[in-house]
């Protein structure tokens, strides 16, 4: 009966650990927070049908849901900073390009 509810609240917890590396694993810390959302929501359901306490499922739907939203915002932040970076780096290379066109203009090159 607890197999889901622990299942999902390691998933929580190993969610809300990768998404505060940020990064890449922030790819991997969303799915793997929505899931363990789902398998706490599911494992409090079926505990509390049971008649037995449900702490481990809420414990994992809490931090599944913490998991979820910094995951999410990391994620989205970290894909604007990547577009952020790769408009840049083009912009720094047309200017390089200028540069150099200029530079060999004024040598007569």
């Amino acid at each position: 009966m607890k197999g889901k509810a622990i299942a999902g609240l390691v998933l929580s917890i190993v969610g809300l650990v990768f998404s505060f590396l940020g990064g890449w694993l922030s790819i991997i810390a969303l799915p793997m927070a929505i899931v363990g959302l789902v398998l706490s929501v599911s494992g409090k359901k079926a505990l509390a049908a049971a008649g037995q306490p449900a702490g481990i499922g809420t414990a994992g739907m809490v931090l599944g849901i913490i998991a979820v939203v910094f995951s999410g915002i990391f994620f989205f932040t970290c894909g604007v900073c990547v577009v952020c970076v790769e408009a840049a780096g083009d912009a720094a290379l047309d200017e390089l390009e200028n540069a150099l066109a200029g530079l060999r203009i004024f040598l007569g090159k």
